[in-house]
């Protein structure tokens, strides 16, 4: 009896159910060269029981509208982008959980050296900025300023081209005078690409104080905060200084989130706490990468 027992026991036993494994992830980031797409690597590394697909994209508000659509479970984006997809869709971001927050970017404004603009104040009507295709991040920090005042933002004249080609126009300054880049401190495109150009191109500054007060997501809050490029983070690029160096340059930065959709949380809660838990392990490494010389 004993041994049929053991028997039925062992059988049982291995017709069993295995356990159920942790569902796969999927994260919208951007540009397959950019600090999201870096960031997500960082974080898949770090989640070992939760699968991490790491999705490259075109930017922040096309990484919500993959959310909304279901194609992606989480996302790395700006503050600014949920103030203009919220603009679009009001009840899209119901779907969307702030999970933590990556680091600050600045915004930073690369001008031609003969235009005379030393600050996002200075732009008028006769100028034209280059801020990218739509859903980028510099487009979607430009559509988020027209938000905040349109009387002052509206009239400037946008041009949709970007990276070393926006900044080749820059260079030119006959068609495009300024372009607006949102990244990391240190961005490879800053210390390089723009540097290059330092004989034509110079860094005005972003600090338009009154966005702070006006623009504010959704619980109230400022969404642009206020920061600093020191003297002789760029030195070829940063206004003189009066007798020697460069200037310092004061910016607007927005915080770069991680966000993560309503409807998987709820059918992977278990899982979701996993993944944060890799987001905070991976937070350290994730923050070093808006850190200047990275």
């Amino acid at each position: 009896m004993r041994a049929l027992l053991a028997g039925l026991l062992l059988g049982s036993s291995l017709f069993a159910a295995p356990a159920a494994a942790d569902p796969g992830f999927r994260l919208c980031t951007g540009y397959d060269t950019g600090n999201y797409f870096k960031a997500g690597h960082l974080l898949k590394r770090t989640s070992t029981s939760v699968p991490v697909e790491v999705v490259a994209s075109q930017g922040s508000l096309d990484n919500l509208a993959k959310m909304i659509a279901g194609q992606c479970d989480g996302a790395f984006v700006q503050a600014d982008a949920m103030l203009v997809f919220s603009s679009r869709n009001a009840q899209a971001l119901s779907g969307i959980e702030r999970a933590g927050v990556l680091y600050a970017e600045d915004a930073h404004l690369l001008c031609n050296r003969t235009s005379g603009i030393g600050r996002v104040t200075d732009l008028t009507k006769v100028n034209t900025v280059a801020v990218g295709p739509d859903g980028t991040g510099a487009r979607t920090t430009w559509d988020a300023f027209v938000l905040a005042d349109k009387k002052r933002y509206g009239p400037v004249q946008t041009d949709p081209r970007s990276g070393v080609r926006a900044l080749s126009a820059v260079s030119d300054g006959s068609q495009v005078q300024c372009l607006l880049y949102v990244g990391a401190p240190g961005a490879s495109f800053m210390k390089d690409d723009a540097s290059a150009l330092g004989d034509r191109v110079v860094l005005a500054g972003t600090d338009d104080w009154d966005m702070g007060g006006v623009a504010k997501d959704s619980r109230g809050k400022a969404v642009y905060g206020y920061g600093e490029i020191p003297a002789g983070t760029y030195p070829r690029i940063q206004p003189g200084g009066v007798v020697f160096g460069t200037k310092p340059v004061k910016t607007i930065t927005v915080e770069a989130l991680f966000v993560t959709s309503t409807a998987w949380i709820s059918g992977n809660e278990g899982a979701y706490d996993k993944v944060l838990r890799a987001f905070t392990a991976a937070g350290p490494a994730i923050k070093a990468l808006a850190k200047p010389g990275n």
